[in-house]
């Protein structure tokens, strides 16, 4: 019996170990949102399905921006900008009044003291997840190689 409460604990204390945190966020700490499309030639991401990525940007409000410093890790690796800032990428779900929004590349995430940034791979997963956050908010949003897809197309018309 010993044997198999300990075994449970192990269990359980190591599921905790790849748990993500949960980070809450509102549209009241919400500026405002971007929207962009990139080409990706990372996998797991790379498919012929998905040719690109949505990254996803919440950048947040001067007065609400200090309370996300408290998910930053001082022990988590991290890129280190020259102005001090910190960029940690790691998984997290963020928490909204409309549910939970998960970044379908988990280890493309990462939150510091200006923005929240998350990746997609469709357009539709990211402006639904603008949505979750803040529904009064209209993202920003520029597909530069749709665009460009677009323009060549237009321009082999007339040719």
């Amino acid at each position: 019996m010993n044997f198999f409460i300990s075994l449970l604990l192990i269990i359980l204390s190591s599921s905790l170990t790849y748990a993500q945190s949960i980070i809450p966020v509102s549209c009241d700490e919400i500026a405002r949102i971007s929207i962009c499309q990139a080409r990706t030639s990372e996998p797991p991401v790379l498919t012929n399905e998905y040719p690109y990525v949505y990254p996803t940007t919440f950048w947040f409000k001067p007065e609400a921006a200090q309370k996300y410093h408290e998910f930053t890790d001082p022990n988590q690796i991290a890129t280190i900008y020259p102005d001090g800032r910190r960029v940690e990428y790691r998984p997290f779900l963020l928490s909204t009044p409309s549910g939970i929004v998960a970044s379908d590349t988990p280890y493309k995430t990462c939150v510091n003291s200006r923005q929240i940034h998350i990746m997609f791979k469709s357009k539709e997963k990211a402006f639904e997840a603008a949505r979750k956050v803040c529904p009064q908010i209209k993202p920003k949003a520029f597909f530069v190689y749709d665009y460009l897809e677009e323009k060549h197309r237009r321009n082999s018309k007339n040719r």
